[in-house]
């Protein structure tokens, strides 16, 4: 059971009378049973902020008990409160402490520091019913009644865990893209320092693109770590990035071409966005060694209309010599930049659409998605 807030300790002390009733706890064990259990919820909220209860029927000394531990998150119990003459130390519940639920538990262990406490507690009843599986199943069906009595706080427990568990799926998925992003940039810094050694300028060339590839790919990991979704990616940022990132590669070179990026704020599924990106970076790169011939300075426009709802179109454009009739149709080159372009395009259902009357235009339309 979740511990945040009074409710909870209202769920914890019926889930207490439930099991001790099952276990055949007397009217006075039972009662100091359920106050201690209560306490202990109480005081995983009050100094915990948060905190878990976890029952469990338990044997202490060949007798069947009642387990119970609970954790929390808080910043542990001083160690004044835990020796036996110390003070209470709730200050909200029912003056119990941790010395009153010890003196009733048969076993109480507590670990406790600055990243949280946790309590094992467990309680004797004066009856002695063999554990096994007849006494769990009895445990399961009395809960499923208590369950069935009140609907909406099973339902809000259960949709507690499902936060908590997409909460903790959130940071493993960002640690994961934090890792991934900070194992690529070190790619990129080891590209760099080697296209700086190149003294082929084939070998530099490709070095470039290659810088531009993986520095987009770091780009959507660094992206995806810092969101509050982990598998979505703000598109407008992204491209941005890959724009300086493509300016950055190829400065140096014979063309200097400022890149212009027009696109809305849109989030997108990583996986879109990171073929997006690669899409942009292959497409500036060829402007970059096509476009500008004889000249040494351009203009490349990256527009993004519409949206997923009603369809995305993708243009790629730049003031450069254009395609000339008697060219081969760039979407029909087998260059490893074009048939990535086609590869990723098609994945997406998405159509490709050159013109190249003036300057080169690449269209890329994205369906809708519902």
């Amino acid at each position: 059971m979740t511990l945040e807030k009074s409710a909870d300790v209202a769920r914890l002390r019926d889930v207490a009378m439930t099991l001790t009733d099952v276990l055949q706890f007397g009217a006075f064990e039972r009662t100091r049973t359920v106050t201690a259990v209560v306490e202990l919820g109480r005081n995983a909220i009050e100094h915990g902020q948060k905190g878990r209860a976890t029952f469990s029927i338990t044997e202490v000394n060949g007798k069947t008990a009642l387990g119970l531990i609970v954790t929390d998150q808080g910043r542990g119990i001083p160690k004044e409160n835990l020796e036996p003459d110390g003070a209470p130390i709730s200050s909200t519940g029912m003056g119990l402490g941790l010395r009153g639920v010890q003196r009733i538990a048969k076993r109480f262990d507590v670990e406790t520091g600055l990243e949280g406490t946790r309590i094992d507690a467990a309680f004797l009843p004066s009856a002695n019913l063999p554990a096994g599986p007849r006494l769990i199943d009895q445990a399961t069906e009395a809960l499923k009644e208590l369950r069935a009595k009140d609907p909406t706080a099973a339902l809000s427990e259960q949709n507690r865990e499902l936060t908590e568990g997409i909460a903790d799926r959130d940071l493993l998925m960002q640690e994961l893209h934090h890792r991934t992003g900070n194992n690529l940039a070190l790619i990129v810094a080891l590209i760099r320092m080697s296209k700086s050694q190149a003294e082929q300028d084939e070998t530099h060339q490709v070095l470039t693109e290659l810088e531009v590839r993986v520095g987009s790919l770091a780009k959507a990991h660094e992206l995806m770590q810092r969101g509050t979704d982990a598998g979505k990616v703000e598109l407008s940022e992204m491209l941005d990035e890959v724009a300086r990132n493509s300016e950055r590669a190829f400065s140096g070179g014979s063309v200097q071409a400022k890149i212009e990026v027009s696109c809305a704020e849109i989030q997108l599924d990583s996986k879109l966005a990171i073929d997006i990106g690669l899409i942009i970076g292959e497409l500036i790169t060829n402007a970059f060694k096509y476009a500008f011939v004889g000249r040494d300075s351009g203009l490349i426009r990256v527009t993004v209309t519409g949206d997923l709802g009603r369809g995305m179109m993708l243009a790629v454009s730049d003031n450069g010599v254009g395609l000339p009739a008697e060219a081969e149709r760039p979407e029909r080159s087998n260059s490893l930049g074009w048939r990535m372009i086609r590869t990723l395009t098609f994945q997406h259902d998405a159509t490709l659409t050159v013109d190249g009357a003036d300057g080169l235009c690449v269209h890329i339309k994205f369906p809708a998605q519902t």
